[in-house]
C-alpha cells in the first residue's frame, strides 16, 4: 500500500468521524432549543434569568387594588407559605424553575408579604 493511500484512508475515516460528531452536536442543540422554547413558554421565564426577586415584593405590593395574575405555581406557593411551610415552598419552586436558594428564597419571601 502507497503511503497516499494510507493517508486517504486516515483522512476519509477522519471526515467520517467528524461527520458523525456534528451531527449528534447538532441534533443535541436542536433538543436544547426545544427545551429553551418550551420553559419560556411554560413558565413565562428562563432558568437561571437574572431577575430580581427582591424588586418583585415592591411590585406586588404597590398594586394591591389590582390583582395580579398569578401563575399555579405561586397559588401552589401561596398555600405553602400560609401552612407554614416556607421552606417546602422554596424547595418546589426552585425545582419548578431551576433558581438558585437565593433567588429562590427572595422570591417567595416575595410572595410571602403581599
Amino acid at each position: 500500500m502507497e503511503i497516499n493511500t494510507v493517508i486517504l484512508i486516515v483522512l476519509l475515516l477522519l471526515v467520517l468521524v467528524l461527520t458523525i460528531r456534528v451531527l449528534s452536536l447538532q441534533s443535541q442543540l436542536n433538543e436544547l432549543k426545544r427545551d429553551v422554547e418550551r420553559i419560556e413558554n411554560g413558565t413565562g421565564m428562563t432558568p437561571r434569568s437574572n431577575v430580581n426577586y427582591s424588586s418583585l415584593a415592591s411590585t406586588l405590593s404597590s398594586a394591591p387594588d389590582t390583582q395580579m395574575e398569578l401563575s399555579r405555581l405561586d397559588h401552589e406557593l401561596l398555600e405553602l407559605i400560609q401552612q407554614g411551610q416556607k421552606i417546602k415552598a422554596i424547595k418546589k419552586l426552585r425545582e419548578a424553575r431551576d433558581l438558585s436558594l437565593k433567588d429562590a428564597k427572595d422570591y417567595v419571601d416575595a410572595l410571602d408579604r403581599t
